[in-house]
């Protein structure tokens, strides 16, 4: 590898250090949105079974205390059945306690209906509520792994920025620009590999000429495919020139 190539060649390293930091960077906030929607639904759970009982206990109030008037409607029946003098008087009045009481027995059994779904919903509240807060505990501490790991990117990206900045102001202005061009046209490496005459870049073959000149290392060679720059790793490999 020619030496005027390897300032370039770490700047890339760097760089590669950095988009990979970014980009498990990124994917942090997307991993904090599902453990709030996680921790959201398990939240409106807990709220619907709480509105529910609260609805049940709403429409038991009025029937306990229509039962306790209706008590009292029944109370006060027994207490005048003693005082009848005549049997019209009976009959009327025993027609209202038999009223009273079979009104009596349809609210003790809405009361029943209600008391037993009030019981089976706040067991299923407990239940719901359990799960919200053993997730709630789990999902906090993975939250603070998540905000700690996110703080730590934060500063390997800002070191590696610093490096980055560093590096380019060693490499040739020439070499530079033309690095900071094809980068921006690829997305991705500009200087890459070339084994046995095979691009790593676009992974194509270059002509066998092209390839010797690489192999010379006298002059900067670019990929006529992908227009990439292309080096030989010499430390890996002692390649044969190609004829």
């Amino acid at each position: 590898m020619k030496d005027f190539l390897a300032g370039v060649i770490a700047l890339q390293d760097v760089e590669v250090q950095v988009f990979k930091a970014e980009a498990g960077l990124k994917e942090l906030p997307r991993e904090l949105e599902e453990i709030e929607s996680i921790l959201q639904a398990r939240k409106r759970a807990l709220d619907d079974a709480d509105e529910e009982i609260a609805e049940l206990n709403k429409r038991r109030e009025p029937l306990e205390v229509e039962l306790k008037e209706n008590q009292t409607i029944l109370d006060a029946a027994d207490a005048r059945i003693k005082k009848i003098k005549t049997n019209k008087e009976f009959l009327a009045l025993q027609r209202e306690i038999d009223i009273a009481k079979k009104r009596k027995a349809d609210i003790e059994e809405q009361l029943l209906t209600l008391m037993e779904k009030i019981e089976v919903r706040g067991k299923d509240r407990e239940r719901i509520n359990k799960t919200f807060l053993d997730d709630r505990a789990v999902l906090d501490v993975k939250r603070d792994k998540i905000l700690a790991n996110q703080q730590e990117l934060e500063g390997i990206i800002a070191s590696l920025r610093s490096r980055v900045d560093e590096l380019r102001g060693k490499v040739e202005a020439g070499l530079l620009s033309k690095y900071d061009r094809i980068k921006e046209k690829r997305k991705g490496l500009v200087v890459v590999e070339c084994i046995d005459g095979v691009c790593k870049g676009c992974h194509m073959h270059i002509p066998p000429q092209l390839y010797n000149e690489l192999v010379r290392a006298d002059r900067l060679i670019i990929c006529p495919v992908c227009q990439r720059i292309l080096f030989i790793n010499t430390e890996q490999e002692a390649p044969a020139k190609h004829e």
